[in-house]
């Protein structure tokens, strides 16, 4: 992972500027609160880890773990990584000739039944003429 030279802070999607003394001071003192002390009863381990914080060094580096998830592409960290499945052939049968001739006879019923109903209606109008 590559960082700048100059660690900044964005807060609220904001620029805060630079680092400065104060910066560090605070954060340390929420360390020591963290860690069960008083915001007074700061040490120098509390300031060294809010610099290394503060400077990017405590972040780890990125990876390429969740790159290939093959889950949901969701923000809810709760959500467990999903199987998306996989599509598994047609249940046709073995012979595809087999399926064309049942198509075919399918077709040909139904044609069948369609001239007979046309003829049906045509005997009706000249019944009625």
């Amino acid at each position: 992972m590559k960082r700048s030279g100059k660690p900044k802070i964005i807060l609220h999607g904001q620029g805060t500027g630079d680092l400065s003394d104060a910066d560090v001071e605070k954060r340390a003192r929420e360390l020591a609160v963290i860690r069960g002390r008083s915001g007074d009863q700061v040490n120098e381990n509390d300031r060294a880890e809010a610099w290394s914080e503060l400077h990017g060094d405590l972040v780890p580096e990125t990876s390429d773990t969740d790159g290939q998830s093959a889950g949901a592409m969701s923000r809810d960290p709760s959500e467990p990584i999903g199987v998306p499945g996989r599509q598994i052939p047609n249940r046709e049968g073995d012979d595809e000739t087999a399926a064309v001739e049942r198509l075919a006879s399918e077709g040909v019923e139904e044609a069948q039944h369609d001239q007979m109903l046309a003829s049906r209606d045509q005997e009706h109008r000249q019944d009625r003429r």
